[in-house]
């Protein structure tokens, strides 16, 4: 096992620490003066090395900080600058100016999707007998363009009809005709002619329907299961 520490500072540390005593008498440790004057210089010079090198450590460490600052105070002051270039481009609409300049021109918008499914419908009934709903949907904001379209069936009905649209998430059907037992709906999205997947349709009854009626095994019908 090596009596040395493995570390260079360590092992300068370990002979810094008996070089004293080793100076003082160096016969009595079976060492000449010559080895102790050779030994003292080594050390020395170790340490100046050491010395040194923490000394440039500490200036590329503050030379580093520094770099990021000027770096950082340069990109937000040309960052500007592009943003004034990009200005004055659009403000003249002169395309050449990006090329002028050699700053490439902004991407065109990516154009949006259809909206989303509408879910989560619920329906509630105001005090005149229009039918209120609400629904869910995402990618469908009015200010992008998106809008809803309303489709209802009637009981003796057979084809979905458009009741209307609306550029928000709720819709008040004020068109269902007196009389009337039970409306389907269904919410159809869109954003210009991209049209979104339908919502699962959804009805309404009005009133509750009559239990069905027990008669007995002797007129020859059983129960309704």
């Amino acid at each position: 096992m090596s009596v040395l520490p493995p570390s260079d500072l360590g092992m300068i540390e370990w002979f810094e620490q008996r070089l004293a005593d080793w100076a003082a008498d160096p016969t009595a440790i079976g060492l000449t003066g010559e080895q102790i004057i050779t030994l003292t210089s080594q050390v020395s010079a170790a340490r100046a090395a050491y010395t040194t090198a923490q000394q440039a450590r500490n200036a590329s460490k503050s030379a580093t900080v520094v770099f990021h600052d000027d770096s950082g105070t340069l990109r937000s002051f040309g960052a500007d600058l592009i943003k004034t270039i990009k200005a004055f481009a659009e403000a003249t609409d002169d395309a050449n100016v990006y090329a002028e300049a050699d700053v490439p021109p902004p991407a065109p918008p990516t154009p949006r999707g259809a909206p989303g499914m509408p879910t989560n419908m619920t329906t509630s009934l105001s005090n005149l007998g229009a039918i209120d709903i609400k629904w869910k949907a995402v990618n469908a904001a009015a200010s992008t363009g998106a809008f809803f379209v309303v489709q209802r069936k009637l009981d003796d009905e057979t084809q979905w009809t458009n009741i209307g649209q609306t550029g928000t998430k709720s819709f008040s059907d004020a068109t269902v005709p007196l009389g009337t037992t039970r409306a389907t709906y269904t919410i159809v999205p869109w954003r210009g002619e991209l049209v979104g997947p339908a919502s699962a349709q959804f009805s309404v009854q009005f009133g509750v329907e009559d239990p069905p009626q027990q008669v007995s095994e002797s007129d020859g019908l059983t129960l309704a299961a």
